[in-house]
């Protein structure tokens, strides 16, 4: 994982190492049930805990990494894209996204993020597969996700911050990456 970024730039936005200076930020987010809405469980991080986090390296490590979505021109900070390896593979990196400005989603943000982060990671990383996890009746997240060539491979019960959920697991392998044209016409 030595390949990955700091800085991933798109047309309108820029992904950026989650820093110590963020932790106010992700803390508010992290514990306002709006942002989270219906298919996600708050994290209710305290700034303490946020601290503790960030000093053991949790946010950016060998296993994971957290990025800021920031709007690229007004350097305003809307959401997160994390990243982490699957444990007994870590050909695979799993993702999770969370646009937290409301105002701004559905506006083709949170794809433009996955897709660029994506790209990374077949193209610098090597990874051999990407995977998310989204809520059963998250049809939205579906639809992008199906746009951006993942595939259903699974439905499974999971726990999210204890509470038990619903979901579908997608994938994207490495070879039906190459085959998706949505990756290879963007601009930068």
């Amino acid at each position: 994982m030595n390949n990955c970024a700091e800085k991933i730039f798109t047309r309108r936005l820029l992904l950026r190492k989650a820093e110590e200076a963020d932790l106010p930020l992700l803390v508010e987010w992290s514990n306002r049930v709006e942002i989270y809405g219906d298919f996600l469980t708050p994290e209710q991080m305290t700034i303490e805990e946020g601290m503790r986090n960030f000093i053991a390296g949790l946010f950016w490590n060998e296993q994971s990494r957290t990025f800021i979505i920031e709007l690229r021109h007004e350097g305003a900070p809307i959401g997160t894209i994390h990243y982490w390896l699957r444990s007994e593979n870590r050909q695979i990196a799993i993702i999770a996204l969370k646009i937290a400005r409301l105002d701004l989603r559905n506006q083709g943000y949170g794809t433009e993020a996955q897709k660029f982060l994506i790209m990374h990671l077949f193209e610098k990383m090597g990874f051999k597969a990407v995977e998310m996890y989204t809520d059963i009746d998250n049809l939205s997240q579906q639809r992008c996700l199906k746009k951006l060539g993942f595939i259903l491979v699974d439905s499974l019960q999971y726990e999210d911050q204890q509470i038990n959920r619903t979901g579908h697991l997608f994938r994207l392998t490495l070879e039906d990456f190459n085959q998706v044209p949505l990756y290879k016409f963007h601009y930068e």
